[in-house]
This record gives structure tokens, C-alpha cells and sequence, in this order.
């Protein structure tokens, strides 16, 4: 059977081409302040994690980087990774809910032999929203690279009706992007739930401070009990 319109490759390449261009033409009217950038170019091969609603502009601004993202084999997925390539950011397809064991296997391999960050989002691609998942824990402890949380808010920003409320900055608005310190993952086996919250926690409230500084309302998932 045939594959719809909007799965074909040729449909996916040229819109991937007219957003790729739309993005970088709207990020460059944007005021940019950046926290911790040296976090990231001083850490050696890092797991970058950020929140799945974030990763347009994070993706655009650490695209400076050699990374390749995990991106979920979904058709919103296909998108992204071909919107990623026009930034030179390469893509292993996967997710938690898709492919993710295949994933896993093959980020694991792809960290060992690679220099290139890797990047996950860490409540994708279907949430729940901002929970860290236990991929990004079990890839870090596999392969001893240390997790950077990353996030990003903005002044002024459009939210797209999906679940986990997709931003994206308007043009001309203020983006406040922050980079935390290397977080190194304790690999004893009853530490891993310990890790995984505190990876979360840490990325909830980078991202609650980021979003307090633009003057955007909390997201009340932000601030539950893990």
C-alpha cells in the first residue's frame, strides 16, 4: 500500500527545507541569552537532555555542536529528524514507545565509537509531560558519558495544542537558554530511581526559573510531586 501524502519522502524533504528556513530566519530576530554554554563545550561527549515542548530552538542553537539526537520513529518524528539534517544534527530513530530497545542498542554503540553529544527528550515523544523517562539514565550509566540538563523559555511564545504544549519563541522576543553542570550518573543498582529523579528535578527547576525569568506562567506539571 501506498504511504499518504504526508508520509512521502519527497513531501517531508521540502517541507523539512521551508521550516528549516522559517526557523533559523526567526531565530535570527531573536535577543539570545545563554547560561552555561561553557558546560557543554567543556564536557567530553555529554548526554544532553531537555524537555520534549523545548527542543526546536535548543536544537538550533546547539546544532554549533556535533550532536546526534534520539527521534522517535513517528510521522511528526520523520520531520524532525529531516528538519535536524538541515542543521547537521544527525538522528537515530526511536523512542520509548517505538523502536526504543533498538534505540538504546544502538545510541549505546553510537556513544562508545562517536564524539558527537548525544541528545534525548527525555518525556517523549508522548509524554507524560516533563517526567524523565528511564532511557536517558540506563544510556548514561551504560556508557559513563555525564548528563547536561538543558531548557529554554522566551518572552513571548506560541504553544501548539499537542500534549505536551509544543513552544515555540515568536520573533523578536528575549530566550533565556540554560545549560547545567555535568551531572555524573551513579552506576550502583540501587541508585537508579535516586538518579532518575534528580535528573528531573533538576530539569523541572531549571525550567521553572527559566520561565519565571521571561515572565511565562508555570506549567503545573512543573511543580508536582515526581
Amino acid at each position: 500500500m501506498a504511504k499518504p501524502l504526508d508520509e512521502q519522502p519527497w513531501v517531508i524533504a521540502t517541507a523539512a527545507a521551508a521550516a528549516s528556513a522559517v526557523i533559523k530566519l526567526n531565530g535570527l530576530t531573536l535577543r539570545w541569552e545563554v547560561e552555561g554554554w561553557d558546560h557543554l563545550t567543556g564536557a567530553d561527549r555529554a548526554l544532553l537532555c531537555f524537555w520534549h515542548n523545548r527542543l526546536l530552538y535548543i536544537g538550533y542553537q546547539v546544532c554549533r555542536v556535533p550532536v546526534t539526537m534520539l527521534i522517535s520513529q513517528s510521522k511528526d518524528g520523520a520531520y524532525i529528524a529531516a528538519v535536524s539534517a538541515w542543521y547537521g544534527i544527525e538522528a537515530v530513530r526511536g523512542s520509548s514507545t517505538r523502536g526504543g530497545a533498538r534505540a538504546l542498542v544502538e545510541m549505546v554503540a553510537l556513544a562508545r565509537r562517536s564524539h558527537r553529544h548525544l541528545g534525548i527528550t527525555p518525556d517523549g515523544p508522548k509524554g507524560p509531560l516533563y517526567q524523565v523517562q528511564p532511557g536517558i539514565i540506563a544510556l548514561a550509566r551504560k556508557t559513563g558519558r555525564p548528563v547536561i540538563p538543558v531548557t529554554l523559555s522566551a518572552t513571548r511564545v506560541h504553544r501548539f495544542a499537542s500534549w505536551d504544549r509544543f513552544m515555540v519563541p515568536l520573533p523578536f522576543a528575549r530566550v533565556r537558554m540554560v545549560f547545567g553542570a555535568p551531572m555524573v550518573i551513579d552506576p550502583a543498582a540501587d541508585a537508579f530511581e535516586t538518579e532518575r529523579l534528580r535528573v528531573q528535578a533538576t530539569l523541572r527547576r531549571m525550567t521553572v526559573e527559566a520561565d519565571r525569568a521571561c515572565g511565562q506562567p508555570i506549567d503545573p506539571e512543573l511543580e508536582a510531586v515526581p
